[in-house]
């Protein structure tokens, strides 16, 4: 352990790493001068006060009780540090980059009065020692909702720009959307602003046309709301965002996995080629109960079904179809003539047309 100190030159935080604590209680000289730069760190550890000085102007907008870290460093420490260790035969102790790690950590620690957390850290500190940069990443928040559509020509979803097929072009701003008002663009700007984030990811629950209203007890949705800085905001459970109307909003540990079953109550008004006769429209009635048949190359296996079934004659061509369905049938497709077994026109032998398709509850 001498010929280490006296041959190389290393600082506190190396001299401790590398040699036992027994051996330094009875040599008080820890290095072979105090003037030189540590063989192995170039005394890295005496720069990292003023690294986090930036890191902490950075962090200090988030909201946060647990952190991790990643570290990237010069890869000639690790070299010579791995050098001393195969001369000197040293064995069982941590390495250059781990020792940084941990000094790093326990600054933060202190300085935040946060804890660190390797699963599931509130944020995650991506430093850079080689050129002194640091990137932060926030644990997404997930959210649960509702939503009503009160008027039409909303489209569910954003869109993507026509000119660059959403890569991003002078046209969009380079966001890569058209600049259409819909549902999506309500909901994801409300979320960024309530949380300080950066983008927000949704999973619908089902879907619907930009005609169409959602009434009712609404549409369920989840939102991935990514990089958030406020995370400790609370959540109204309803909120009023012109024409759409948010409700049952809450906060989830995590996003259910997969798809989400569902079924909807539709009231469908429909106009006929053909003049209709109140006795004809009675054939609705065998639709009750029947399962629903995709003809078609691309079909989905999946069963689907039609639970209830009420009717109304509106007009010499005009009828409005009350369904209880399984979420996923695709509606216009089975009021006009299409893949799909049964379907409302080969029913009545009349060309029908969806003129209007409007979502009265949706159960999950």
């Amino acid at each position: 352990m001498s010929k280490i100190l006296k041959d190389y030159t290393l600082c506190k935080h190396c001299t401790r790493r590398l040699i036992s604590q027994s051996y330094l209680k009875t040599h008080s000289k820890s290095s072979k001068s105090l003037k030189s730069n540590c063989f192995i760190c170039k005394d890295v550890f005496d720069t990292l006060d003023s690294i986090l000085f930036d890191i902490y102007e950075k962090i200090n907008s988030f909201d946060f009780k647990t952190f991790n870290l990643g570290l990237t460093i010069k890869h000639s420490y690790l070299e010579r540090d791995d050098y001393l260790k195969s001369k000197f035969k040293i064995k069982g102790v941590e390495n250059i980059k781990f020792s940084v790690s941990n000094e790093l950590i326990k600054k933060i620690s202190k300085k935040t009065k946060t804890v660190k957390n390797i699963e599931e850290p509130d944020i995650f500190l991506q430093i850079n020692l080689k050129d002194g940069s640091s990137v932060i990443r926030s644990k997404p928040i997930f959210v649960y909702g509702r939503y009503n559509k009160k008027i039409r020509n909303i489209p569910q979803k954003l869109k993507s720009c026509t000119s660059c097929n959403g890569f991003g072009c002078h046209n969009c701003n380079f966001t890569g959307l058209e600049s259409i008002e819909s549902v999506e663009s309500k909901i994801s700007y409300f979320l960024k602003k309530k949380f300080d984030a950066n983008r927000v990811q949704i999973n619908w629950i089902g879907g619907e046309d930009q005609s169409s209203l959602v009434l009712g007890n609404g549409r369920p949705f989840f939102a991935k709301i990514l990089n958030p800085k406020k995370r400790n905001r609370l959540l109204q459970k309803s909120f009023d965002l012109e024409n759409v109307s948010l409700f049952e909003l809450r906060k989830l540990p995590i996003q259910p996995k997969g798809s989400v079953p569902f079924k909807s109550e539709v009231s469908i008004t429909i106009d006929t080629k053909k003049l209709i006769k109140s006795l004809n429209l009675k054939k609705l009635s065998l639709l009750k109960n029947t399962e629903i048949i995709n003809n078609s190359k691309d079909k989905n296996n999946n069963t689907k079904r039609i639970y209830d079934v009420h009717y109304k004659k509106l007009g010499k061509t005009k009828f409005l179809l009350d369904l209880f369905v399984d979420g996923g049938i695709p509606l216009k497709s089975f009021v006009q003539n299409s893949d799909l077994t049964p379907n409302v026109s080969e029913l009545l032998e009349n060309p029908c047309f969806c003129k209007k398709l409007d979502f009265k509850n949706i159960i999950v």
